[in-house]
């Protein structure tokens, strides 16, 4: 079997970081699809499989006697199918979600926007709901990519940003600072969540999990007691946002497709998942890779003795450092409580980021007149709608 690699992002210039996006998209709506094609959230996975240029897994998987459904997270399954079929060998993924005390959010994931206005309407005047640079088009592309699917069906070709939930999607974003809030603004110390949130000036902070090491916050202590990783505000569900890591999918025009099933099936295996830097999909390959991440070594003098601090306790080894570019956080061991974490936002998880990028494009275009006064929600949903709707029915 010989593998040949074409890296698009060569074509991506200082003019246009996205040139190479650009270029691979065209080509494949021109019928010049690759045999294996990498995906991730940028590259319009839903689109090309409603399109029929991608090939479904699943009966690979039931043949080739190896992998059964149940090995894989079966939300993370969910989230990846379109009309129930399977498209991409994914790898690993990560999870994107929001935390906040459990006396002010609730001990729930999940919450709508009334929930999170009646939170926000608890804590003390001029606190803002999420972190210093959120603005109304960051928000707005969030939600957006979160809550994609339920405005865009790519295999019927339809849309419905004319409905209230898109409605009430442009009002939460219009909460928000404008984006030339950020443009001149001077980062402090004082800026960081963990400060702000102390001075009660921030009720929610952002939590990444790419990985079942290397979690940084203890939510508990930054909050000062219980926290919640309650998710996203949306219209319904928990606000959760798993995008792919590494994976692949396989062109139904391929013309050696056992061949190319050998290459992707290597990438859902647990031996292949545990040494990977995202979450596995692979359950086994997961719980392997928590327990090896809880594990913690402590640090030891020249002759091999643990040191130990002024409390007379062993010190943990710090694996890393990372920086907001004003603070500075040291990496450790993952503890009980943020493995309990991962655990229920991984379980509450239910969507797989679609960042459309020409979706996207639309809707911040037209969302502006509506941030900038000039325009109503209402209208501004209608515009967006029929400029969609002109674009999906074009893409198909």
């Amino acid at each position: 079997m010989r593998i040949e690699i074409k890296d698009y992002s060569q074509y991506n210039n200082e003019k246009d970081w996205s040139a190479g996006l650009t270029k691979l998209t065209t080509e494949i709506m021109a019928g010049n699809m690759p045999d294996i094609i990498s995906v991730s959230e940028q590259i319009p996975y839903r689109q090309l499989a409603a399109k029929g240029l991608l090939e479904d897994l699943y009966p690979y998987m039931e043949a080739d006697g190896s992998f059964n459904k149940e090995d894989f997270f079966p939300n993370v399954l969910s989230a990846l199918e379109v009309d129930g079929k399977l498209y991409a060998a994914c790898a690993g993924f990560m999870v994107q979600t929001v935390a906040g005390a459990s006396s002010v959010v609730g001990d729930t994931p999940g919450w709508t926007y009334d929930d999170y206005y009646a939170a926000l309407a608890t804590m003390p005047e001029g606190c803002e709901g999420f972190d210093i640079g959120y603005d109304q088009e960051k928000m707005l592309t969030v939600s957006l990519a979160l809550d994609m699917t339920d405005f865009v069906d790519w295999s019927a070709g339809t849309c419905s940003f004319d409905s209230q939930e898109f409605i009430d999607m442009l009002e939460f974003a219009n909460q928000f600072p404008s984006k030339s809030y950020y443009e001149n603004y001077e980062f402090t110390a004082d800026d960081s969540a963990a400060s702000r949130i102390a001075q009660g000036k921030q009720m929610l902070t952002l939590a990444t999990f790419t990985g079942t090491n290397y979690i940084l916050f203890d939510f508990d202590q930054m909050f000062g007691g219980s926290s919640t990783c309650i998710g996203f505000p949306t219209n319904n569900g928990v606000g959760n946002i798993m995008a792919m890591g590494e994976s692949y999918a396989m062109s139904s025009s391929c013309k050696d497709k056992e061949a190319a099933w050998q290459f992707l099936r290597s990438f859902l295996t647990e031996e292949y998942q545990i040494k990977g830097s995202y979450l596995p999909t692979n359950m086994k390959a997961f719980e392997k890779s928590l327990e090896k991440a809880m594990e913690v070594d402590y640090e030891k003098d020249a002759n091999g003795n643990y040191i130990l601090d002024e409390n007379g306790e062993r010190i943990p080894i710090s694996y890393g450092m990372v920086t907001d570019g004003v603070n500075t956080y040291h990496m450790y061991a993952t503890t009980p409580r943020q493995a309990e974490q991962l655990r229920e936002v991984i379980a509450t998880s239910t969507k797989m980021m679609d960042y459309d990028q020409s979706i996207i494009d639309i809707v911040l275009e037209e969302a502006a007149a509506y941030f900038a006064g000039q325009k109503s929600a209402q209208d501004v949903a209608k515009l967006i709608q029929s400029k969609a709707n002109i674009y999906i029915n074009e893409q198909r």
